[in-house]
């Protein structure tokens, strides 16, 4: 069952990824320590696996900027969010470009519900991350090389699931 839930999470994470835009990662995370602060760690190393492949595909578009974050700069930029706001920012990331409000890529509502899916796989308990500051309403902390970028996280302290949109103008 275990097993099947996270083949799940996977197809879905792969359903909402859009080349050299929106790229997703999903798994299981190395065992944790030190209760939320030991979650949230071993999360932000994911999201640096997923900042290295994404880096390589943006390398020669990022000429003269640093690398990919480090996971205790991600560790840093990762603000705690509720589920149901993460599960709309992990569909508006997926559906709509960043940078160009009113291109997409998908269809809101078949966003709406695959992020919901997600959810529901990670269970009510699961903790949800993001750059999104809400106080200036937008994706502040930057995490990767690109002008812009989002970074939706969540995992249930066993399974994980990050998604990322990048973009230039």
């Amino acid at each position: 069952m275990k097993r099947q839930r996270a083949d799940e999470l996977a197809l879905c994470m792969k359903k909402l990824a859009h080349p050299q835009r929106v790229y997703v990662r999903s798994g299981r995370l190395a065992s944790t320590a030190n209760g939320l602060n030991g979650v949230r760690a071993a999360l932000a190393d994911q999201v640096r696996v997923l900042l290295q492949q994404l880096w390589k595909d943006w390398e020669q578009d990022a000429t003269g900027l640093d690398g990919p974050a480090s996971a205790q700069q991600v560790q840093e930029a990762l603000e705690p969010l509720a589920a149901d706001r993460a599960v709309e920012l992990m569909s508006q990331l997926a559906a709509e470009c960043l940078v160009w409000p009113g291109a997409g890529f998908m269809e809101r509502s078949a966003t709406d519900a695959v992020a919901r899916r997600v959810a529901q796989l990670l269970g009510p308990g699961a903790h949800w991350w993001s750059n999104y500051d809400p106080e200036l309403a937008c994706y502040s902390s930057a995490v990767t090389p690109c002008t812009f970028d989002g970074l939706i996280a969540g995992t249930d302290g066993h399974r994980f699931t990050v998604l990322i949109q990048v973009g230039e103008d």
